[in-house]
């Protein structure tokens, strides 16, 4: 897969250690709201996909080489049914030690086959 002007951001996240709370993350994304979809468009994100393993969410972004995650996946300020969206989804996230709520996090990349694919 040859993207020379994308790039993919990696990103993690915990859900709290609760079956019921990460079924509940599942099922809100079973059908996300069209608000959040077309908001997602216009950032723009190429293509989102989360993954998870128990409360482990891993996502990845497709997103132009210019993408500045730091900036957020959303527009700011929020429409909205975009931060009712992220209102609804808080609640499910893991409380971590300090009290405050796990967030997405970027991840590093450590391996890249195409560093070996000629």
């Amino acid at each position: 897969m040859n993207m020379p002007n994308k790039k993919i951001i990696v990103l993690h996240v915990d859900l709290a250690e609760d079956k019921s709370k990460i079924q509940e993350y599942i099922d809100y994304h079973a059908e996300v709201w069209p608000e959040v979809i077309e908001d997602l468009r216009k950032r723009p994100v190429g293509r989102m996909r989360i993954y998870n393993s128990n409360n482990r969410l891993v996502m990845l972004l497709e997103v132009e080489k210019d993408f500045n995650i730091e900036d957020g996946i959303h527009i700011e300020p929020p429409q909205p049914k975009v931060a009712e969206w992220s209102t609804a989804m808080t609640p499910l996230l893991k409380k971590l030690e300090t009290g405050k709520i796990d967030e997405w996090t970027p991840m590093n990349i450590v391996f890249d086959t195409k560093d070996y694919y000629q």
